[in-house]
């Protein structure tokens, strides 16, 4: 293992040593920019600048260039003239097998789809180098033209936000003989505001509209000038007139005139909205009929006809209950047209996942009278298909080795007529983790599960009817389901029951949901087991304190609770947005003995607990494809009542792939306890050291994280962290000593350990490798507690538990 690191750390310092002298390919004349740097900023955002470089600088990395010399490296390889030999051999053969294929339409279409995806991909290699060339970047040479362009765009930049007055240059500084540093100098000054606004609208109609609407405009006097936001008011009285009847009208009515010539720093704007050319006043249009069409056309035979609330829904097998239909439809005759319903009902079609996909066309009615303007709606919705399937296979590594795991899932749709969604899945898979006795073994763990849930698009509830919050795509779930998991300490199996009410809500019905909303008043699981390791039995007997037993969380019983989900996310999949995250889960367990229910099964305990899990994630970009996130998770957890325990699987537990990563998963705190193991050397000495084999369930948890990701190559991002942490008990333990929570030293008592990522971004998924090592152990038997000076760099391959470092492999981002 050291020969590789000593050979990885050799091949490191080679490509760092080519990338201090980035210059010695260039010609005489020739320079390389290696920084453009905006400087004098007040008010205006500097990476709003650097997106306007007409030429990019070679990034630098400790006063080298390794993106430069990986480019060059891979250049070594690269033969253009070779890849346009293959382009041509693979252009004449696809023509010699598509003479060979005659008249077989179906054959040439697959033959030229072939050799035509095997020439698109060559061309790309021509045109952007071969694949190590790609990861790198080509040498910024210095182009004085680009530069200028640069400038101009700035320019052009700046007095679009109102800095008309502003001056920009540019200081050139060459160092080591041929690397260019280029310094932007901008002056803003006084920023001109809107000193008046005003309307030249000459159809009465849309005049009264637009002032009645005015304290919506997004000028304001004395704000500062900014065409964006000139752009967006456009855009809002465009919206605002397609939502009011007016199906002709088109952005290109509206114009803005600006004159900054009748005072310092002061702009006049004035709103323009033209009329049609043959007509004085624009046409305000009137639905007449709306038609829900829900199958595909088959000619020359017609259609049945169903009329429910003005809609006529025609089909020639009607599948869909047109009850459920109309609480998606926000189109109906006598309305006024509006392109805001038209896409809500769009938007709301889709979110019943019944439609493979939805329009809504209009046609003009022809009418006798110029005094009337009206139109026909249809809403065209493809089914889905009835039966989808999906299947996933992986691989799951967390400790030793990596271990298979697959699911395969079945949705049935429309089961009852009304859009309802019937699912089945099953999943199993095996992971392996180090043996108690022997950390250097590694054992398997076992898990199978099952599950059946039946979705209605509509909230289900006694004595209300099917509106109740319809317009926020709202489903009650019924759901089963068993899952088995053998370990190496217990067996456990559990078999849930349970009901969900969901809903979500965007900020504007034209965007996708920011809130979502769970709420479960049903869930009764049954958990059986049995514990197989002796010496586990034992540590859970000589952890209980009080009234409070660690071995009965494992005792067979009923899980019931009451629960609560509510996520707040303005981020996308991609996590590229200045967002906000926050999901907080709240569960209380038990209340079936005060509500006078006797779950008396089978003499199965029931649990009586409260749990509380908040997690709040903020992301901030910084330009470059580079961000700034952090994260703040927090929980507690609690017998209330009667109950003197918490079901196992309800405890908080804290190290692992997406908590503080230089522990391993569920084996950091509790508190300042550190749990120890004797164990006898090569020389027949009884040592103490740390004992990481045992899980660490607590009552309270506490987490911090702070990421800083960047992107190193094409589809390698990087990312520094920093991971913080621990949980604790409620109550004081005599048997472990600091695993309590206390106020007056929990700050001391959180673990703190940081590192470097790299994260494969494959686009349908994202590997993530994170190298993380403690940096201070709360936990420690010994003295010292700063832990970092015992670095080495050998533990991250060791996946020992007492190691001071850690690999973490993971899929997705860590939050």
């Amino acid at each position: 293992m050291r020969s590789r690191v000593y050979i990885a750390a050799l091949s490191f310092a080679m490509l760092l040593l080519q990338a201090c002298i980035p210059t010695k390919q260039l010609g005489e004349n020739e320079k390389l920019l290696v920084s453009m740097d905006p400087k004098g900023l007040k008010t205006v955002d500097p990476a709003a600048i650097e997106n306007l470089y007409q030429q990019r600088p070679n990034r630098m990395v400790l006063r080298s260039t390794p993106y430069l010399a990986l480019y060059n490296f891979g250049k070594k390889f690269y033969d253009p003239q070779n890849i346009q030999a293959r382009i041509e051999k693979q252009e004449a053969r696809r023509k010699t097998k598509i003479e060979e294929a005659g008249t077989d339409t179906v054959k040439i279409n697959k033959l030229r789809e072939k050799y035509s995806n095997r020439i698109e991909r060559l061309e790309n290699k021509l045109q952007e180098g071969n694949f190590v060339m790609q990861l790198g970047e080509p040498p910024a040479i210095f182009d004085s033209l680009r530069l200028q362009e640069t400038m101009d765009q700035i320019g052009i930049y700046l007095n679009s936000k109102g800095y008309f007055n502003h001056e920009a240059n540019y200081t050139l500084q060459v160092k080591r003989e041929k690397l260019l540093f280029v310094d932007i100098n901008i002056e803003e000054k006084q920023p001109y505001r809107y000193s008046e606004l005003s309307y030249d609208i000459q159809d009465p109609r849309i005049l009264e509209i637009v002032q009645r609407n005015e304290p919506r405009s997004l000028l304001k006097l004395n704000d500062v000038y900014d065409e964006d936001l000139i752009t967006q008011e456009r855009d809002r009285l465009y919206d605002m007139l397609k939502n009011r009847g007016y199906y002709d009208f088109a952005r290109a009515y509206i114009e803005f005139e600006v004159d900054t010539s009748w005072a310092e720093n002061a702009a006049r704007v004035k709103t323009i909205i033209n009329s049609p050319e043959n007509d004085s006043a624009h046409k305000v249009y009137t639905i007449k009929d709306v038609y829900f069409k829900t199958d595909a056309d088959r000619f020359g035979i017609p259609r049945d006809t169903v009329v429910y609330n003005g809609v006529k829904y025609i089909a020639y097998t009607h599948k869909y209950n047109p009850v459920i239909l109309d609480k998606k439809v926000d189109i109906y005759p006598g309305q006024r047209y509006s392109q805001f319903r038209t896409l809500t009902t769009q938007r709301k079609l889709a979110d019943l996942d019944a439609f493979q996909f939805n329009n809504v066309f209009y046609n003009k009615v022809q009418t006798p009278t110029d005094s009337t303007y009206e139109l026909i709606a249809l809403v065209n919705a493809l089914p889905a298909k009835k039966f989808q399937e999906t299947a996933e296979l992986g691989m799951n590594f967390t400790e030793k080795r990596p271990g298979p795991f697959s699911s395969l899932t079945l949705r049935v749709r429309n089961v009852f007529g009304g859009a309802e969604n019937l699912d089945f899945g099953i999943r199993g898979g095996i992971e392996y983790q180090a043996n108690i006795s022997d950390p250097d073994q590694a054992v398997m763990i076992k898990e199978f599960g099952a599950n059946a849930s039946l979705s209605f698009p509509v909230i289900l509830l006694p004595f209300t009817n099917k509106n109740l919050l319809s317009d926020f795509s709202p489903r009650t779930r019924f759901y089963t389901g068993y899952n088995s998991e053998d370990r190496q300490e217990y067996v456990r199996s559990t078999y849930e029951l349970g009901l969900d009410y969901i809903w979500q809500r965007s900020r504007n019905p034209m965007q996708p949901p920011v809130m979502q909303f769970i709420i479960s008043p049903v869930n009764f699981n049954i958990v059986q087991g049995d514990i197989k390791d002796l010496n586990f039995r034992r540590t859970l007997e000589s952890n209980a304190t009080g009234s409070r037993s660690l071995l009965g969380s494992f005792d067979d019983g009923i899980i019931s609770f009451v629960g609560m989900n509510f996520i707040y996310n303005t981020n996308d999949f991609t996590q590229t947005r200045n967002a906000h995250f926050f999901r907080t889960m709240v569960e209380v367990g038990g209340l079936t003995k005060e509500l006078g229910l006797n779950l008396n099964i089978n003499n199965l305990r029931t649990y009586q607990y409260a749990r509380v899990n908040p997690d709040y994630r903020r992301y901030i970009p910084l330009g470059g494809q580079r961000y700034f996130v952090y994260r703040i998770n927090a929980g507690v957890a609690t017998p209330i009542l009667s109950g003197n325990t918490l079901p196992y699987d309800k405890f908080l537990f804290a190290g692992g792939a997406s908590s503080v990563r230089a522990w391993q998963s569920r084996r950091l705190g509790l508190g300042s306890y550190a749990a120890l193991r004797t164990y006898e050397d090569d020389e027949g000495n009884l040592r103490i050291e740390r004992d990481y084999n045992m899980e660490q369930p607590g009552e309270v948890l506490l987490e911090a994280n702070v990421e800083y990701r960047f992107n190193m190559f094409s589809f390698i991002n990087g990312a520094f962290f920093v991971d913080a942490g621990n949980v604790w008990l409620l109550e004081p333990n005599v048997a472990r000593p600091g695993a309590d929570f206390q106020f007056n030293r929990f700050y001391k008592e959180l673990a703190v350990g940081t590192g470097f990522g790299l994260r494969f971004d494959l686009s349908v998924l994202i590997l993530r490798f994170d190298f993380a090592t403690k940096v201070y152990d709360p936990a420690i038997w010994k003295e010292d507690r700063f832990v970092l000076p015992r670095f080495n760099i050998t533990d991250f391959f060791s996946r020992s538990r007492n190691s001071q470092s850690t690999l973490q492999i993971g899929i997705g981002y860590p939050f």
